[in-house]
């Protein structure tokens, strides 16, 4: 699955230097005005909708449900989850001049905000009345700050680990069991039939920090390795890999839920949703997306105002907008259409309830809820800009290639 993931073929140098690059050749072309012909800049802002732009996940399936909340009408414009597109968009096509606030996954506020195309979060914003109950674990992950600057606000996130089917593991099949990564990555039960994830940043974080957590390698960042942190991981799994450990290493979501629903693996370090699209196919509860020993590999995603929205005259309504993703009804929108978490799951339990939503879907909501603050307790890794992406990326090739 593309959603939310960094390509591994882009190191944060080349996504960056092809951004510059690419400004270069399309300045003349970027400066469409953001105004219609015979209005002002300041009428065309008070009277245009708040526009978005972002990754498909994050957007409701019927705005029109946010505009009778808040008033606010919403233009958003919806894009894949590539990285190095979505920062060569922003940076050469000067996005900011027509929208107002961007939603990405994390790790762009670290380019994007100092070089001055996001702005800071104003976290005393009158429209920003959640902010002071949202959880510091959500508005101070470090997806959505950078220099201690607050370059955005929470939108939704997980915590990605493997499917397993739990009675290959001798697993209770109500799916609460913590399974230990050291089943994933040796358990004889499972070995020659896991699959891992092509994409470096996932698979040698998740594996970094089942290292480190059983003191097998000294690493600080599980997230973001050194050359020497890199080396070892890629040595552990060069090891698993010749011992005949791995069955497959796939590329893409479908594979996931392929590999899944034709039971080709026992394990598979995949996202939450392949395992809910592969019991489509086998049935409720055959897969389980594993809690876990060790932790997490996390990611999640931000919303961000543009510098030159700031200037502009509907501030106020792109902040009703940012507080509308800490509220209750976007919350519970996005976990019963999408199965996706964020901050504040507790109002998003009570917005249910109030509006009278069949149970079953209440249960779900407080599910999720309390799925997400069990994960939360665990360690919790992830960077979609490491700034050490090329050895760790040299590194995933030996071991692709051993």
């Amino acid at each position: 699955m593309t959603q939310g993931k960094f390509d591994p073929r882009l190191s944060r140098r080349n996504f960056v230097e092809s951004a510059l690059s690419l400004s270069a050749l399309t300045a003349a072309a970027a400066t469409l005005p953001a105004a219609l012909p015979g209005m002002s800049q300041q009428a065309w802002a008070a009277g245009a909708p708040v526009k978005g732009y972002g990754v498909t996940t994050a957007q409701l399936k019927d705005w029109s449900i946010m505009t009778k909340s808040n008033g606010v009408t919403m233009d958003y414009t919806p894009t894949n989850a590539d990285i190095g597109v979505f920062m060569r968009d922003v940076m050469s096509n000067d996005l900011g001049d027509t929208h107002d606030f961007f939603i990405f996954d994390g790790g762009t506020e670290d380019v994007l905000g100092p070089e001055g195309y996001y702005a800071p979060i104003v976290e005393d914003h009158p429209e920003l009345t959640l902010w002071a109950r949202t959880p510091d674990t959500w508005k101070r992950s470090d997806l959505i700050r950078a220099d201690d600057t607050q370059w955005g606000v929470p939108v939704i996130g997980n915590g990605d680990a493997f499917g397993y089917f739990p009675e290959v593991i001798g697993a209770n099949p109500n799916g609460q069991d913590e399974i230990p990564w050291t089943t994933f990555f040796e358990g004889e039960q499972v070995k020659g039939r896991v699959a891992i994830d092509r994409s470096w940043l996932q698979s040698m974080s998740e594996t970094a920090n089942f290292l480190k957590h059983h003191g097998r390698a000294q690493i600080e960042d599980p997230a973001d390795l050194t050359q020497e942190e890199a080396r070892a991981v890629a040595d552990y799994l060069v090891e698993r890999k010749q011992a005949g450990h791995f069955r497959t290493i796939f590329t893409a979501f479908e594979e996931q839920v392929q590999l899944l629903s034709n039971k080709e693996i026992d394990m598979i370090n995949c996202w939450e949703p392949a395992t809910r699209d592969a019991n489509l196919a086998l049935g409720p509860g055959t897969v389980i997306y594993a809690f876990t020993v060790e932790g997490y590999y996390k990611w999640g995603h931000g919303a961000y105002v543009a510098t030159a929205a700031m200037d502009r005259d509907n501030v106020d309504n792109i902040y009703k907008v940012l507080n509308y993703f800490l509220g209750g009804e976007y919350r519970a929108y996005q976990a019963k259409e999408r199965g996706y978490a964020g901050p504040n799951m507790d109002l998003g339990v009570e917005y249910a309830i109030e509006h009278g939503w069949p149970q079953e879907d209440v249960d779900l909501l407080k599910y999720t809820a309390e799925k997400v603050e069990r994960k939360f307790e665990k360690p919790f890794w992830g960077k979609t800009t490491p700034s050490n992406a090329d050895v760790m990326e040299e590194e995933w090739q030996r071991f692709l290639n051993a």
